[in-house]
């Protein structure tokens, strides 16, 4: 952490110990999340550039370069200048700690998301569910929002309950404050009128995409289970969805692969968002914007121990909509047409991407395995 923020942490906990915020008029109280320290090891850092959203209304060409830039190049960049405070990323943080460590396993197993069944994640994705490499089962915990879940309070575990309400007023807030204005960019980048993405993630008349708010844990696999591995924790993928928001946290393990095919770690910014292209823009932008190939990996040594909990924002089209090329000039000349036959809609992908992930028996490669999911060959790498 900076300076600051150390010395806005510590003040904080040694007036209070905790964070007291009013949501919905109703003050809960919640440790202060104390992120780890960041590593000291000498890494090699991925090239990532950062839109500053304090500029967006002064600087909107500044702005749109940079996202073109990084989007037609390796698909990720840095938000900050967003709005949202550091305290209210902070409560998230210990939200996610809540969701982890204070449900008992025979609770969370109650809660369990039909991902096989439904291709949906709502609830628990538990342990050992994914296959990583030659019988190398994940250590990821997640537990997911949905946007649009119209279930009751009391169908979170009991320990979440109080905090349902927070969770979802945060991910509306990172919807209106970083989601919105980062289309609004990525319009001007594909020579779309301004509002075009983001009407496809909510219309006019207030219906939304079913995007899903994540916490997700990663405990540290043994020495030989990261041998077998190639210490890879969470295999080379894009993302099933239309842009993803993840909030940046200390533990170096996330990389991305460069255009030069070698993987670099994405190095932590202090209460950054980190965005990505997923499948369903990267389509409908005919290959323009690169759906971005990322995976998580054993943390360096001085981090190697240590838990890995993120908070991750993973926006989605609205239903129905086929992944045919946007209406824009640019994209139409430039662009190419990725499905033949029958055009897959935004739900269809998402519900079969999450049915097969990590489960799947995909072709076999030394570099990575391949998936065949409607004519498109999808990457899976060790």
């Amino acid at each position: 952490m900076s300076n600051a923020s150390t010395s806005t942490s510590t003040t904080l906990e040694n007036a209070v110990g905790k964070l007291n915020l009013n949501v919905k008029d109703k003050p809960i109280d919640l440790p202060v999340w104390v992120p780890p320290p960041t590593t000291k090891e000498n890494i090699e850092w991925a090239d990532i550039l950062t839109v500053d959203l304090t500029k967006f209304d002064t600087h909107r060409q500044e702005l749109v370069d940079t996202v073109q830039t990084a989007l037609e190049r390796d698909g990720f960049f840095y938000v900050v200048g967003h709005g949202i405070s550091p305290e209210k990323i902070n409560r998230q943080f210990a939200i996610g700690e809540i969701a982890f460590d204070q449900v008992p396993q025979e609770e969370k197993e109650k809660h369990v998301a039909p991902i096989k069944e439904k291709g949906t994640f709502m609830g628990y994705k538990l342990q050992n569910y994914w296959e990583i490499k030659d019988g190398v089962r994940d250590r990821i915990e997640q537990y997911n929002f949905y946007q649009n879940c119209i279930d009751p309070v009391t169908s979170h575990p009991k320990a979440l309950q109080p905090h349902v309400e927070e969770v979802k007023e945060f991910l509306e807030t990172s919807r209106q404050k970083v989601l919105k204005r980062v289309t609004y960019l990525i319009d001007a980048v594909l020579g779309l009128e301004e509002g075009y993405l983001w009407r496809l993630h909510e219309t006019e008349e207030g219906v939304k995409g079913h995007d899903l708010f994540r916490y997700m844990i990663f405990d540290p696999l043994t020495s030989a289970e990261s041998e077998k591995t190639n210490g890879v924790m969470l295999s080379g993928h894009t993302d099933f969805n239309s842009i993803s928001c993840l909030i940046s946290q200390p533990i170096t393990a996330l990389q991305v692969l460069m255009p030069d095919n070698v993987w670099r770690y994405v190095k932590h910014q202090e209460n950054a968002y980190v965005i990505n292209i997923g499948d369903q823009l990267s389509f409908m932008s005919g290959g323009i914007l690169k759906g971005t190939m990322h995976r998580v990996v054993r943390p360096p040594a001085d981090q190697v121990s240590l838990r890995r909990l993120g908070l991750y924002h993973f926006a989605h089209f609205i239903d129905g909509v086929p992944l045919d090329l946007v209406d824009s000039k640019k994209v139409k000349e430039k662009g190419r047409v990725l499905f033949e036959g029958k055009i897959p809609t935004t739900d269809e992908w998402e519900r079969s991407r999450v049915k097969s992930f990590g489960v799947d028996k995909f072709i076999k490669g030394e570099e990575y395995d391949i998936e065949i999911l409607n004519g498109i060959q999808l990457r899976h790498y060790h």
